[in-house]
């Protein structure tokens, strides 16, 4: 938005008052009270001048960018126009809305005149939704140094705050560059699928039926086929929006550690040319959107989860699931994002999601507690260390406990750290692709 009519105000500097300061002295004596009177009519004819000479005609427009990632370092952009006759040197500092941090230091220019200038500041948001950014202020010194004049620009913006999605992004730039993201698993869409890819020579570990005895006779080697990976397959993503989501972790929600790694998830299944789907529930169903492939589809759930917050209920896992057994029938990877902290929870939570893989392929999503995992490895230094490290390694006993039984069951499971989270959702999705598991 371009600056409409500024406001401004103005006031002295530590320079003015010392050397109002310094005038005022030779008038304790006085033989030298006139010395004082000169030098302070002097300094008051300067900073008159001055202060008119001061005024600068500066125009401001913000663009921030479409999308805000939370979590993330969002560049805003400022140009400015000095519309002056003379250079000016200028201090930035915008209004920001509460939860969005400001950046370490704000952005410093010189604006020459007549020209337009370009500076960018980064904000982090730390909650999704849609936030108002302005009015921009500015700050600049008289030529003199005695005054400090203060510019504000009556300009606002709105911004959205989505799920972040620059891993997306990054991922998509990789793929369009042939490129690899460091962390995900380097795959190709090769494996136990049932279209015919190609044949090449037999390496260590191919399976034996795979073995194409046909090219192995003409060419006299071992020869190997080749399948494509099945596509169009659907994936439902499942994300729990109750209680057990409301905790941060390394300054997110665990909602918004789900949300991030879904969408990269998203991303990733429409590249393999997947349909992917979602449901979204707390005490309710919040959002459903039936799989459909293409980047459309991960740009409509990127709209449904924008301004999603998590609930303090209890979801009923038992009425949750059976609501989706119904909608969704058709056999899916279904990637379900919740905690297994609470052992009353989990228990009814193996049973619901033992029925569930009976029909689909189940992936339980969780995300491991930092700082519980250093609570386990504490050294005790006194009682309440104990007390501390006992109630830790009791939690982390009843989550190894709960994985383990899940896995019994036929549900895969990851728990791990968030620095790890969406890297390991992404790795898993592309080993069960790799293995026909679908």
């Amino acid at each position: 938005m371009k600056s409409g009519s500024t406001k401004s105000s103005f006031a002295p500097t530590p320079r003015l008052a010392g050397l109002l300061v310094a005038a005022a002295l030779p008038s304790v004596w006085a033989p030298t009270a006139w010395v004082s009177q000169a030098a302070l009519a002097i300094l008051a004819t300067a900073a008159v001048a001055d202060l008119l000479a001061s005024r600068r005609r500066i125009e401001a427009v913000r663009k921030p960018g479409p999308v805000l990632s939370i979590g993330a370092e969002n560049p805003i952009t400022v140009e400015l126009q000095n519309l002056s006759s003379t250079p000016v040197d200028l201090e930035l500092k915008d209004d920001l809305p509460l939860h969005m941090a400001a950046p370490g230091e704000w952005p410093k220019l010189t604006a020459a005149p007549g020209k337009w200038a370009t500076v960018q500041y980064r904000v982090k948001p730390m909650r999704r939704g849609q936030y108002v950014l302005g009015p921009l202020h500015g700050r600049y010194l008289s030529k003199l140094g005695l005054w400090s004049r203060r510019i504000t620009w009556p300009i606002t913006e709105t911004a959205r705050v989505y799920p972040n999605l620059k891993a997306a992004r990054q991922w998509e730039l990789a793929i369009q560059q042939g490129r690899h993201l460091e962390g995900l698993k380097r795959a190709r869409l090769r494996g136990q699928g049932t279209e015919f890819e190609s044949l090449r020579e037999y390496q260590e570990g191919d399976q034996y039926k795979a073995i194409n005895w046909a090219a192995t006779a003409r060419t006299g080697k071992l020869t190997t086929t080749l399948y494509q990976i099945d596509r169009s397959q659907p994936v439902m993503l499942l994300i729990d929006a109750g209680r057990l989501m409301t905790p941060y972790v390394n300054g997110l929600a665990k909602l918004d550690h789900a949300l991030n790694a879904a969408l990269l998830l998203a991303t990733v299944a429409a590249e393999r040319d997947d349909h992917c789907g979602l449901m979204l529930f707390g005490g309710e169903v919040k959002a459903f959107m039936p799989p459909r492939k293409g980047r459309g589809q991960v740009l409509a759930m990127m709209e449904a989860l924008y301004n999603v917050a998590p609930e303090q209920v209890e979801p009923d896992y038992g009425r949750m699931l059976g609501w989706f057994r119904a909608k969704h029938k058709k056999r899916s990877l279904v990637v379900f994002f919740t905690d297994m902290i609470d052992p009353h929870i989990s228990k009814g939570l193996i049973e619901h999601l033992s029925a569930l893989a009976s029909h689909h392929v189940v992936l339980l999503v969780c995300m491991a507690d930092p700082a519980l995992l250093a609570l386990s490895q504490l050294s005790p230094s006194d009682s309440k260390a104990v007390y501390q490290k006992v109630a830790a390694l009791e939690v982390l006993a009843q989550r190894a406990e709960t994985k383990a039984r899940l896995q019994a069951k036929g549900v895969l499971v990851i728990d791990v750290p968030p620095e790890e989270f969406s890297t390991a959702v992404v790795n898993h999705y592309l080993l069960i692709k790799e293995q026909g598991r679908l």
